[in-house]
């Protein structure tokens, strides 16, 4: 019989992007050692990556009990690789009490319960006309880049899919609300469902990536991909909504 194999257990920190917030900082544990050393993985591949995009920590995800982390080591660990934290979120009473103290904001995402009052009935209005719905709009059509991305470059396709006909170089960026093809070596970062898209896709003949994204959750690459898929036809997919998935293709 086959050995079952173990989930993987949650990484200390990870990153996601959020349209109110710029970049939601999720903390799956408060101890200094994890957070520092997965900190120092998560950004060795793209330390100038965010360029100061605001940033906010998720606690959620932190047990009730769980001691505060050293905000303001963790601030200043952030700063210095791009982000730039102003808040917290989902915190506990204490937690929150100690991010404050570091200068940091409270957000709470919660509204509070309505009070109902009793009152005379209304005369109920007669119903209004519903309008006819909008036609739908037209269809984004799929953006082509049929020449060699260099480093700094950046393309985006807003609402759709892109495909890209030459190499993608280190340093080089592929952003698509929809999914990405790449039929060349895909060297520098490929970020698919921009808006938010967790079906969006990436798919390489050639996989050799500094970042990939999908929807706003990350991975890079301190390392080189498992032989499986580095420098292979390859596709990356999201599991669940919050994990990366590279398979070979």
């Amino acid at each position: 019989m086959p050995r079952r194999r173990e989930p993987r257990p949650a990484p200390a920190l990870e990153l996601k992007t959020t349209r109110l917030a710029g970049i939601q900082v999720i903390l799956n544990s408060a101890e200094h050692a994890a957070l520092d050393t997965h900190i120092s993985t998560l950004f060795a591949a793209t330390p100038d990556f965010f360029g100061g995009e605001a940033a906010v920590f998720e606690c959620g995800r932190l047990p009730v009990d769980a001691p505060s982390p050293d905000w303001a080591w963790l601030v200043r660990e952030l700063k210095s690789r791009g982000l730039n934290p102003f808040a917290v979120q989902n915190a506990s009473a204490e937690l929150a009490t100690a991010a404050q103290q570091t200068g940091l904001l409270v957000l709470n995402d919660v509204a509070p319960a309505p009070t109902t009052i009793a009152a005379e009935p209304e005369p109920v209005p007669e119903p209004e006309a519903v309008p006819a719905p909008e036609p739908a709009a037209p269809a984004t059509p799929t953006r082509i880049i049929d020449k060699p991305l260099r480093s700094g470059q950046r393309v985006y396709a807003a609402g759709g899919d892109i495909v890209v006909l030459a190499a993608v170089n280190p340093g080089a960026e592929v952003i698509a609300d929809g999914s990405i093809h790449v039929y060349a070596p895909l060297k520098g970062r490929a970020l698919a469902g921009a808006r938010g898209d967790t079906s969006a896709r990436i798919f390489t003949t050639h996989l050799e990536a500094e970042l990939v994204s999908i929807a706003g959750v990350y991975r890079t690459f301190d390392a080189a991909p498992d032989a499986a898929v580095a420098r292979k036809p390859a596709q990356i997919r999201l599991a669940d909504a919050s994990q990366i998935v590279i398979e070979p293709l």
